[in-house]
């Protein structure tokens, strides 16, 4: 039945998720450059949550000292989403006390790529967020021009 097939989001799983499952330490090494450095608490983070069926709240200007007060935080708002921002000259959470001296330091390129912008050519009968095996035979090609371009086009060497 059509009630069957449709998914229900659930807080108790997404709580579930974030205190068994979620990769604190990987994330804490990856947007520290594995350095201990003050750059991970100049991080900016912004939290999507959804107190209550349909009402979202975003939350900007979070930062973290430690893995241990991003994990705190994490686990108390269980965000539905989480937005990794730029590196600030301060920590972002002191931004009204320091707004003349507050500005962005640092961002990596991210590329977003789609397999629904591929839904007209997808041949497998796969449209919109369902995906298959053969769908990332798509995601693979679009990687591997976006590899090429950056090098040869833009001359990048560590991608």
């Amino acid at each position: 039945t059509e009630s069957s097939s449709t998914e229900v989001f659930s807080p108790e799983l997404l709580g579930m998720y974030y205190s068994r499952l979620f990769p604190y330490h990987f994330l804490y090494d990856w947007l520290s450059y594995e350095q201990k450095t003050t750059l991970f608490s100049k991080r900016e983070f912004s939290f999507t949550i959804e107190p209550a069926p349909g009402e979202e709240i975003y939350i900007r200007y979070q930062s973290f000292s430690t893995q241990e007060e991003l994990t705190k935080a994490i686990m108390k708002r269980r965000p539905n989403k989480i937005d990794i921002g730029a590196i600030f000259s301060h920590p972002p959470k002191d931004h009204n006390a320091v707004q003349a001296k507050f500005h962005t330091e640092q961002r990596e390129l991210v590329f977003d790529i789609d397999l629904t912008d591929y839904d007209d050519v997808r041949c497998c009968g796969c449209s919109g967020a369902k995906i298959c095996n053969k769908c990332w035979t798509y995601m693979t090609m679009a990687i591997e021009i976006m590899d090429s371009g950056l090098r040869e086009d833009f001359g990048f060497k560590h991608i």
